[in-house]
């Protein structure tokens, strides 16, 4: 139940820290900035909130996935699900576009490093599965 989402978090550091990759709470926290003001000298504050409440849905996924997996089949359909709904709809719903275009990164350096990402967190999710 833990090991996807630790897998995911560790790698999505990683490659923040190390390719320049999307972290996806400080987005968070930069939209939120924007949309109140207020919170600006609370930075600190909403980056580690918005890092709980993101990494926590991925918690989240894998404690359920014992009841997603009749629908998803498969632990990669469920990394790419999600990975298409970050790319689909969290991006563009944080004003960056499809895929993330609008970064400063580019498409390409915004949203494979996420695809990778999740395709550990899958790697995570098919070692909790049972076997028979």
């Amino acid at each position: 139940m833990w090991l996807g989402p630790v897998l995911y978090l560790s790698v999505s550091v990683f490659l923040w820290w190390y390719a320049g990759a999307v972290f996806m709470p400080f987005l968070l926290t930069r939209a939120v900035v924007q949309a109140v003001p207020l919170l600006e000298d609370l930075q600190l504050v909403v980056i580690i909130n918005a890092g709980l409440i993101y990494f926590g849905g991925y918690l989240v996924f894998a404690m359920s996935w014992q009841w997603l997996k009749p629908y998803l089949r498969n632990a990669f359909i469920a990394g790419l699900v999600l990975w298409l709904a970050n790319v689909l709809v969290v991006y563009p719903m944080l004003g960056r576009g499809v895929l993330g275009y609008m970064l400063p990164q580019g498409w390409m350096s915004a949203s494979f490093p996420l695809l990778v990402s999740h395709w550990v967190f899958a790697r995570g999710l098919q070692f909790q599965e049972t076997r028979r």
